[in-house]
């Protein structure tokens, strides 16, 4: 006898599939319970970062989504004020590297969870916090410009980042309050104290934290957090260096490497997949020279980064490494390059192709050296995207020394140059060495920026299938950006997925900068696809929060129809059934 009356044994499993989905929708009341427990053990229903706005995105690409990530909240300590104002507005802006964006989220984050409201609308702050950076003339200038716009106003301000730090007794910060950059989970206090018309200077070198025993003290990975983009994840895993560059003044602001241990950067990796974070990126001032002043080295966190990621579809990717510290464990590095979650993307500044210029750089390494470092990785990960930093017109670069630069560049074909002009930097040694003619420096800059131009690296790429996770938006606001396993920019119309979904897809046309992606899907993909945007709509009704669990539920029962003999009902027939 047929079981229950059905036709098939299978239908029986799909109505008790469908009453145990049913009864997630009709258990309101059990949703409220649950909801209500939450409320007494601090778990609120509207989590901190419903009261943020967008952080101001910078120069970084992607949607300015905030998000709030502290798990294990931290409570201010008593040293930090009095009472903290709730309905202050701060305008948050962060100019720089990846490091100085991942500080600008934390200490956006820290005042979103102590109250204040987070905005990037210039007109409609209280108060303004302004990140610096000071590896460029430009990128200061910038921030410079920036002050003077918020003095205008007339509002308070506060200050922060490299700028400040490298340059402490410098007269502008005189009437502003300034926080270091060891001390950004500091800055509610910094704030508070600004706002009550005070002005609070946590700022120091090195040695004079060294007297007050404060030299060693990084702030914790896991301050709250209000990330730009949501899918998105800078991680500092040191700060400072051990080198000693003539042109670079990002050394008098981080001062000398300090590491975080290995098992802090994995529970904050840790933590941050459990947001839903799709990818994660580390980031240093030398990410070759992470460990060395704690026992361990860079190849032993990735290893135990990847670990972590292990069967996930989240990616990593690593930052910038010089090349005198990563040549120590090439070969390794390489081989973690080819794990499935991890980018086949190497960014090694070679800065000049001239070791005479490299020795007045006092970059401690030469050119064979880091020809050594690219060649093995290339061999070890054929496909790798590498990325490379040339100093134009560096003071004593004559004809041949550039000739010898173009060279190298011409032999190399790097995937990615960063090409700078030589700024000289106030205070560094290269700043007091003879300069090269700014004509002479503009037609260097010129030929290398043609010769870039000149050839073509992800043609090949036309007809490759792949996959990827649509994590940003593309400058021209029309298409949605994801990247291959080796770090190439992939642009999907967004009428074919939606941020953050992970699909596959087919190359149709490449650029000198990008290539063009089609989405592939299954049938049954579309299915899921179509359920998903039915239940996001805003038609369909968000009673008690359950927008989201009827889409899990709809994507659920489309794989176990799936699999039950690959019969698919309707879209509509998913939601009469649910």
């Amino acid at each position: 006898m047929k079981p229950l009356g059905f036709a098939h044994p299978l239908s029986s499993l799909r109505v008790c599939i469908y009453l145990v989905l049913f009864s997630f929708f009709i258990d309101v009341g059990g949703v409220a319970v649950v909801r209500k427990r939450m409320t007494k053990i601090g778990v609120v229903e509207g989590d901190i970062e419903d009261v943020c706005c967008s952080l101001s995105s910078g120069s970084m690409r992607g949607p300015s989504v905030p998000m709030i990530s502290n798990r294990r909240r931290r409570v201010l300590r008593e040293d930090y004020g009095p009472g903290i104002p709730g309905n202050a507005t701060v305008f948050v802006h962060t100019f720089g590297c990846g490091h100085n964006m991942s500080d600008g989220e934390y200490m956006a984050g820290q005042l979103a969870q102590s109250g204040f409201q987070i905005t990037d609308e210039f007109s409609q702050a209280d108060i303004y916090l302004l990140n610096s950076c000071t590896v460029k003339n430009p990128s200061e200038e910038h921030f410079v410009n920036m002050m003077n716009r918020v003095r205008a106003t007339g509002k308070p301000l506060v200050v922060a980042g490299c700028v400040p730090q490298a340059d402490p007794d410098n007269k502008q910060w005189a009437e502003v309050s300034v926080i270091g950059v060891r001390s950004i989970d500091r800055v509610s206090y910094v704030v508070n104290e600004t706002l009550q018309g005070n002005c609070v200077r946590l700022i120091g070198s090195d040695k004079e934290q060294l007297r007050v025993g404060e030299s060693d003290k990084l702030p914790a990975l896991d301050l709250p957090k209000v990330r730009r983009n949501k899918y998105i994840e800078i991680i500092p895993i040191s700060v400072g260096c051990l080198n000693c560059c003539t042109y670079c003044k990002t050394k008098y602001a981080r001062g000398d490497l300090r590491s975080y241990p290995v098992s802090e950067i994995v529970g904050r990796v840790r933590e941050v997949v459990d947001d839903g974070v799709k990818e994660i990126r580390l980031t240093s001032e030398d990410s070759g020279a992470y460990g060395i002043d704690i026992g361990t080295d860079i190849v032993q966190l990735l290893r135990a980064v990847a670990a972590e990621l292990e069967g996930s579809d989240v990616m990593l990717r690593v930052g910038m490494s010089n090349p005198p510290y990563l040549l120590r464990h090439v070969d390794d590095f390489a081989s973690i390059l080819r794990h499935p979650n991890v980018y086949e993307f190497v960014h090694i500044p070679v800065q000049s192709g001239s070791n005479r210029i490299l020795k007045t750089m006092l970059r401690e390494y030469t050119v064979e050296e880091f020809c050594k470092c690219m060649d093995a990785i290339r061999t070890a990960v054929p496909r790798v995207t590498l990325a490379t930093d040339i100093i134009c017109a560096f003071p004593g670069e004559g004809e041949a020394e550039w000739r010898e630069t173009m060279r190298l560049c011409e032999v190399a074909k790097f995937g990615v140059i960063n090409i700078t002009r030589f700024y000289p930097r106030r205070n560094t040694p290269a700043a007091a060495m003879k300069q090269i003619p700014t004509d002479i420096a503009k037609q260097r800059t010129t030929e290398l920026t043609n010769f870039f131009n000149s050839y073509r690296t992800y043609d090949a790429m036309v007809g490759d299938v792949c996959q990827v996770t649509l994590l940003e938006t593309a400058h021209d606001k029309h298409h949605l950006v994801g990247h291959t396993k080796n770090y190439v920019q992939v642009l999907v119309d967004p009428s074919e997925a939606r941020m953050g979904e992970r699909v596959t897809v087919v190359i149709v046309s490449a650029t000198k900068y990008s290539v063009t992606g089609r989405v592939l899907r299954t049938e049954w993909e579309k299915t899921c696809a179509r359920a998903a945007a039915l239940f996001s709509s805003p038609r369909c009704i968000n009673r008690n929060g359950l927008r989201a669990v009827a889409l899990v539920c709809t994507v659920a029962a489309c794989t176990v129809i799936h699999f039950l003999g690959h019969r698919r009902p309707s879209v509509g027939g998913l939601r009469k059934r649910l």
